[in-house]
């Protein structure tokens, strides 16, 4: 990464969000204070009640349930597969004090476990992956840590990000430990610009009926590279 290439993209970044009156930002910091707020420890009786109220959003859902796409359907049944299993499941997902991809490990075998579960005791099931991806992992780390985890805007926009920023190894599978990372690293950078106290303010005005979630700049600045890379490709 570059860090001349990183800065000039940040500069173009909170330059066009102090001009626009748009609020595309609500949807993703909406969406990450909710499941924040409503989150609680993992309970044997309380998880499914837990994570339905936690996934739910008054502008969209299409983060978890598109065409051929539903994680959130799909972790109710895991969970009531076996409680017990799933909020062990969770419960090491929220452990902050192990690595990330030692939580996203297990997370994924325990998903695989309670998936099989599921099939055995539902013969006539057509379920044959759970949909825990890294896009709706990003969401569960995001809402777990929102000062510390960044939702993760997908593969191909990640890669444009890492070229634009003239990273010399571009990503080709999803890898949200490095993703995080990296999140992590442009968020130091967008705190240095010099009008970062401004958007800052900016969005904490008491005209937005949003959080503000300052961390998940990084997000939008991953989407605005995607979308900078489009209009350049016209």
């Amino acid at each position: 990464m570059k860090l001349h290439l990183l800065e000039a993209l940040i500069h173009d970044f909170v330059s066009v969000q102090l001009k626009t009156n748009e609020v595309e930002w609500y949807y993703p910091h909406s969406m990450v204070e909710h499941f924040h707020t409503f989150w609680k420890p993992p309970e044997l009786n309380s998880l499914r009640a837990t994570y339905e109220q936690c996934l739910k959003s008054d502008y969209t859902q299409r983060w978890w349930k598109r065409d051929n796409y539903r994680p959130k359907e799909i972790m109710i049944k895991l969970i009531e597969s076996d409680p017990e299993l799933a909020t062990i499941a969770w419960k090491d997902l929220a452990n902050d004090a192990a690595s990330l991809d030692g939580r996203i490990y297990r997370f994924n075998y325990y998903c695989d476990e309670l998936l099989q579960l599921h099939r055995h005791r539902n013969a006539l099931s057509v379920e044959t992956y759970h949909h825990q991806d890294a896009s709706v992992v990003s969401l569960y780390l995001a809402g777990l840590f929102p000062a510390k985890y960044s939702l993760y805007p997908g593969l191909d926009v990640f890669s444009i990000f890492c070229k634009i920023v003239g990273s010399p190894d571009i990503p080709i599978i999803d890898d949200l430990v490095r993703y995080e990372k990296v999140a992590a690293i442009a968020f130091t950078f967008l705190q240095r610009n010099v009008n970062f106290e401004k958007l800052t303010e900016y969005r904490e005005a008491d005209r937005h009926h949003v959080k503000f979630l300052p961390f998940q700049l990084s997000y939008e600045l991953m989407v605005f590279a995607g979308e900078k890379n489009k209009m350049t490709s016209r």
